[in-house]
Formats: structure tokens, sequence, C-alpha cells
């Protein structure tokens, strides 16, 4: 993406029109979405409960034309019991047209004796002849009076379904069963009445009796099918006396929503079933009046939120154009116009506030960069800024002035800072003196390097300065060979005494090797004279060491750093004052690590150990010992000194590091020495420290960092 394009997606106007269409759109659908629901819910049972209510009703009336029946048969055997029994057939007949004409939904009533034969018989549709009074169709149970049966459901010849219902005739007088009262019900005729129930128009009413099977049906036809329906899961419901579904699959296959009711006596089932689609179509039409209603709705807020919100949008991007041609130009001081009073004329007022702070500070940055500009020019010192690949990107007139060059972009530390030693480039040892040669001139730079944060626009990584310290460094030369001279003329008497032994050595054995030439020349002993001069060589070889040692000590000190071993460099100062240790019959207790590597000047380093033991032997008591240790502890190296001489008093221990400060008596300390070793110990970027404690002795620690290569 170019600098300046904003996507689409992420302009404030997209997010400002999605935002207020979103808003006109979501809560709209979710409140139809929720009303819609809710009425659904009720609908739906409303719709059911409705025909809970019309297959109890059907189920209620049907349980009713049965008992009326019931009862219109039980009066008339309490009433005629032995008119029926024993009465003529005449009278017999008359009783029970009288029955048939007062029960439309009978088809024929018979009487029967105790043995079951027919007596009389009177039917509605069929003609009763003589003779056929033998047995009856169907006889119930034997019951009292009060009580009935009624008998499984059949079919006739002409496929209509029927049922017998059979009263007990018994005596009125003595209770003596005498027969029975048989009528058979149709059972199409009596439940026509109520398959015609409305239903909305493809709804139907159906009867199953207690085993299951289809007794009536809104289409008859599928009564006489007689279809196996125990499936359907309303009647398997009614026959598990469970709870039906409210919503399932018919027999015709579609979605239906059904009820059943129950028929005490005897145990038929009333059901009712109605098309999901045809029972939902209210819901449905609802719907689609809501979604109309909705989509006009959403569509009016929608036009209005797009409207207000580029209305409200507009003044912004006017405000960003603007900004952008500032940021082209980059005039602080161009105007900013604005007409509202709102909140966007209000930031416009306070941006064009701002404009004028941020002119104002700016000015003051190029002033202060100027004044800036003009100290570092001034400082004289060498300032170079490196990116994190070592490589120069700005550098300072005085920089340029001492390297000869004119562009330095983009050249690396290595190929531009080289000086007569290794130039740190790697900036591990920051306040590291080296020696260049500038025009022939010698000069020693001090570097000094800063890490920056890595927030900033250059893409800075470290500030290097290189200090002119060439004075300070050949003052501090003459300091330390002043404190060197010094040394050396305190240690000549010592060492003159100590070549003055195997000097003595020498001469005796030169002297009797000269008298026993002169005496007997013709009977020298060869082996006698070879011992002579081994023994003279080696006192002339111990003569050389030590005035190689001092010689070493006294020479003009270089500047250079290099790795060194501190127990080997420090065991040739401690070989140098063993004479003076022996003056006092004093003891070096030894215990240097071998192996342990330090980076420093060999030469300057043997001076801090010669001056430190040369306190400690001058503060040390006859027949004592000045312990001499080096160790490693993780990272740094350890030197320690300490004597059990008369120690160095608390007000006197803090002024131990000043130049021509000393405790000796006069004529036998410069003063130089702690004060020199101290520099030589910072220069090495390490610590010196000296406790002690007066009448018990004094404890030299000196920690430098351990050589990578060590």
């Amino acid at each position: 993406m170019k600098a300046g394009k904003t996507l689409w997606n992420q302009r404030i106007k997209t997010r400002v029109l999605v935002f207020g269409i979103l808003m006109s759109i979501i809560p709209m659908v979710f409140i139809s979405l929720t009303t819609f629901n809710t009425v659904r819910y009720k609908f739906k049972d409303s719709i059911r409960e409705q025909n809970i209510q019309k297959t109890m009703v059907i189920a209620t009336k049907l349980q009713v034309s049965i008992t009326n029946i019931v009862e219109s048969l039980a009066n008339l055997t309490d009433v005629n019991s032995t008119v029926l029994i024993k009465g003529k057939d005449k009278e017999q007949e008359g009783i029970l047209n009288i029955v048939l004409r007062q029960e439309p939904y009978l088809e024929d009533i018979k009487i029967l004796d105790k043995n079951l034969n027919i007596l009389v018989q009177v039917s509605r549709r069929e003609v009763i002849t003589d003779g056929i009074v033998s047995n009856a169709d169907y006889v119930g149970p034997e019951t009292m009076p009060e009580h009935y049966s009624v008998s499984d459901v059949f079919f006739s010849k002409d496929r209509r379904p029927q049922f017998f219902i059979t009263l007990g005739i018994r005596d009125t007088q003595t209770r003596e069963h005498l027969g029975y009262l048989q009528a058979k019900a149709d059972l199409k005729l009596m439940i026509n009445q109520y398959i015609d129930t409305r239903i909305g128009h493809k709804g139907y009413v159906f009867f199953v009796d207690e085993e299951g099977s289809l007794i009536g049906h809104t289409d008859f036809s599928r009564v006489l099918s007689q279809k196996d329906i125990r499936k359907n899961p309303a009647v398997s419901s009614f026959l598990t006396g469970e709870e039906p579904p409210n919503e399932y699959t018919g027999d015709q296959g579609g979605k239906v929503i059904g009820s059943f009711a129950r028929v005490d006596k005897p145990n038929w089932g009333v059901f009712i079933e109605q098309p999901v689609i045809e029972a939902y179509e209210p819901i449905y039409e609802l719907a689609r009046n809501l979604g109309g209603v909705l989509f006009l709705t959403i569509a009016v807020v929608t036009i209005l939120s797009i409207v207000f919100g580029l209305k409200l949008v507009q003044p912004i991007e006017d405000l960003e154009t603007q900004v952008k041609k500032i940021k082209v130009t980059g005039d602080l001081q161009a105007d900013i116009s604005y007409s509202s009073q709102d909140e966007i004329g209000r930031l416009a007022y306070s941006f064009k506030q701002l404009m004028a702070m941020l002119d104002k500070k700016n000015q003051n940055i190029k002033a202060e960069k100027e004044l800036l500009r003009t100290v570092v020019d001034g400082i004289g010192a060498g300032m170079v800024l490196l990116n994190g690949q070592k490589q120069i990107i700005w550098w300072n007139p005085t920089f340029a002035e001492w390297f000869g060059e004119t562009n330095y972009f983009n050249l690396s530390c290595e190929d531009i800072v080289q000086s007569e030693e290794d130039f740190d480039c790697s900036f591990l040892q920051s306040g590291r003196v080296n020696p260049f040669v500038f025009d022939g001139e010698r000069k020693y730079l001090r570097q000094l390097h800063y890490q920056i944060p890595s927030e900033n626009s250059e893409g800075a990584v470290y500030l290097v300065i290189l200090e002119d310290v060439t004075q300070q460094v050949e003052m501090e030369s003459r300091v330390i060979e002043t404190d060197k001279m010094a040394t050396v003329g305190l240690l000549a008497s010592g060492i003159a005494h100590e070549i003055n032994n195997p000097l003595a050595i020498v001469s005796a054995y030169s002297e009797d090797l000269l008298d026993c030439l002169n005496e007997e020349p013709n009977k020298v002993d060869i082996d006698e004279i070879k011992e002579s001069l081994r023994i003279t060589s080696e006192q002339i070889v111990r003569c050389k060491q030590i005035t190689d040692g001092l010689l070493q000590f006294s020479r003009k000190r270089q500047h250079s750093f290099s790795m060194m071993d501190i127990g080997a460099v420090s065991s040739q100062v401690i070989k140098l004052l063993e004479y003076k240790a022996k003056q006092k019959f004093i003891t070096f207790k030894r215990k240097l690590n071998p192996g342990l590597y330090i980076a420093g000047n060999e030469n300057e380093w043997q001076q801090v150990v010669l001056n430190i033991l040369s306190n400690a032997l001058d503060a040390s008591p006859t027949n004592s010992q000045v312990e001499i240790e080096s160790c490693r502890i993780d990272g740094s190296i350890y030197f320690i000194v300490k004597d059990n001489g008369q120690g160095i008093p608390q007000n006197q221990l803090k002024s131990v590091f000043n130049p021509f400060f000393t405790t000796k008596p006069v004529g036998q300390g410069t003063g130089l020495g702690l004060f020199v070793s101290y520099g030589i110990i910072q220069r090495m970027n390490g610590r010196l420290i000296i406790e002690s404690t007066e009448g018990k002795g004094t404890t030299v620690s000196i920690t430098l960092p351990a050589y990578k290569g060590g």
C-alpha cells in the first residue's frame, strides 16, 4: 500500500456508513425475529389447544350417544322385563319397534333367553322371517341389569362398521335372570355427525378401537381399505398411554399436527390431524407481511443513515484534505478553515492551535540544533554515529579533520578508524586509550561509546566519541616514570647488597684459582678448575638476572594493551623484591593460579604489583609473611595482597589514593605509588580496594575482567 493511501474498509466514512446500516438492520431484524418467534410459539400452542378441545368434545359426544342408548335399553328392561321374556310376540315386537324409532343409531334389537336362543328380533333394514331365531349373532357376558357390555366393532355385509350393546334382563320382583336384550348400533351413522367437524380445509377426524384398528374416518374409503395405522405416532401413543407428539409425519407422508382423546367405554380413540402447512399458514402470512414491513423500514432507515453519515463525515474529510496539503507543503502556518461550532469545528480549531505550537517548537528546535552544532563542532572531540552494521551515518568536523576524509557515509568503523593498536570497533571497553599518528604527530585518543535507543529516525545505534587526551597521557607517563624511578632508587641499595654476595663468591674463587696457577702451575687439577669456573659462572648469571629484572622494570613503558598471564608477570616482580624481603626476614606466601589472563600493559601491571608489595614489606614487621593470591570467580580475575603490619588509621584510609600522600617517614616514600596504581587499574577497567585495621594489617584487592581468550 502506498504511503498516504487508505484502504476503503479502513476509512472512517466506510465505518460510519457500515455502522449506521448495521444499527438500522440488526435491531429491526432482532425485534422482528423475536416478535415472530413469540407469535409463532403462541400460535402453535393455540392450534394444539384447539385440536385437543375438539377431540375432547367429539369423544364426549360419542360417549354420551352410547350412554343414551344404554340408558334407553336399561329403562326398557327394567319396566318390561316380564313382557320381553314371557310376553306375546306382538307385544315384544311392538316394544322393540318403539325403541328403534326412538334410537336412530340402532339397526336391530333382539331378545334372547337364558340359553342364548333368539326369542324375538326386530330390524330396521332387514326383514326377519319365522324360523331364523335359533342362535344369537353376538352375546356379551352375563351381567346385572345396571351394567352393559359393548362388543368389538365389526363390519356388515355392506361394509358398515357396527357393534353390539348387550344388557341382561332380570325379573323386577325376584331379580331372577331371564335372558338378554341385545341391540346392534350403526357406528358409521353415529360418527358421521362428527367427521364433518371443520378442521381447516385439509384437516380430518378418524376413530380407532382399543386395538388401534381404524373404525371411522372423514375419508370413509380409508376405513374400507382397513389400512394398518398402528404405526401412526399418535395412534402408537394412544395404545401405549403416552402423550402424542405435537408434530409428526402422518399416514399420507406429510407433516401434521395431531391430538387425540379417549372414549371411556368402549375404549376407543378420537383423533384429529391437520397438515402443518395449512395449520401454520397464518404464521407464514404474518412472516410475509412482517418481512415486507421490515424491508421497507430497513430501506428507509438505511437511506437516512447514509445521508446523515455522509453529512457527518464530510467535515472530517475536508479537515483531512487540508492536513495532507500542509503535510506536502510543510507550511505549519497555513490556515485551517472551519465553519461549524460542533465537535468537528472545535477539533479543527484545536488542530490549528496545535500547528501554531508545533511551529513555535520547530523554531526552538532549529535554534537548539544550531546551538548544539556549534557546541559539537567546538568541543574538540571527534564524534560519529553508527548504525547496527557499524557503518558511519554522521560525523562532526573534528572527526573529518583528524582522519582526512570528506565523505564517510556507510563506511565501516574498521575501515576508517585505524590506530597503531587494534581499535575496539566491537565496543567492549569504553574509555580505552589508543595511539594515532596524524600528519606525523602522535596523538592519544580516548574511545567512549554509548548505545542509543533504537527509536530514532536516523537508525543510529552507537555514538562514538574520540577525546584527545594526549596531554593527559603524557602527564600520566611523567608521573608514572617519576614514581618508577623513585622506586628504582629505593631498590638500588638493596640490589647492590644482593649483587655483592655473588660478586664476593666470584672474587674468592678467582683469587684461589690465580694462587693455584702461580704456585704450582704443573700440578693444577683440571676438575677443580672446572668446578671453580662453574660456580663463578653461576654467580655471574645470578647478578645478570638481578640487573636484568631491574632494567626491565625501569625501561620506558609502552601504551599498548595485550593479553598476559597475571601469575607469570607478577612472579617476576616478586622475584625482584625477594632480596628486600630477606633483609627483614619476611617470606612471601604465594598462591598464584596459572592460566589467569587479563588485557593490559605488562610493564604497568608490574609497577602496580611492585608498589603494593613494597608498601606491604615496609609495613610488615620482622619475621612475618605477606600473602599473595590470584583466582578467578565467574568472569573476573582477583589479585589479593595481605600483610600483618601496623595498618592504616581509618581517618587516613580515604586519602591513600591522593597524590603525594604517604604515611611513611620523610625520605622513604613519594606518595605517588597508590595514586599511579589506582589510575592504571582504572584504565584496565578494574577496581582497587584497600581494607585496613590499625594494628592488624592491610588487605589490597584488585578485580579485573578476564580476557576472553583466557
